[in-house]
């Protein structure tokens, strides 16, 4: 079931038209978003049981809503929030 959210999430990414990859050695999603005058920003996703999250556990969102997740991940990336997600 894992592997079926993340191809849905894959696929709601993509028509987001920012750059998304499949990785193999661990289940998960690299995001890659382009940021205008800035260069891209990149993330990883993973399904932490029944949510997606990146970049930190408290950034999350259920895996029932795909379409609303995608566009959560695509918002944080192009936003600053990620800046200071290491502090």
């Amino acid at each position: 079931m894992e592997l079926v959210l993340l191809g849905e999430l894959y696929v709601a990414l993509a028509k987001l038209g920012v750059d998304v990859e499949l990785r193999d050695s661990i289940p998960g999603l690299t995001v890659r978003v382009h940021r205008e005058g800035d260069r891209p920003v990149s993330g990883y996703v993973v399904l932490h049981g029944f949510h997606f999250t990146w970049w930190r556990v408290d950034n999350n969102h259920p895996a029932t809503d795909v379409t609303g997740s995608a566009q959560r991940i695509v918002d944080y990336l192009r936003s600053d929030l990620w800046r200071g997600a290491g502090s």
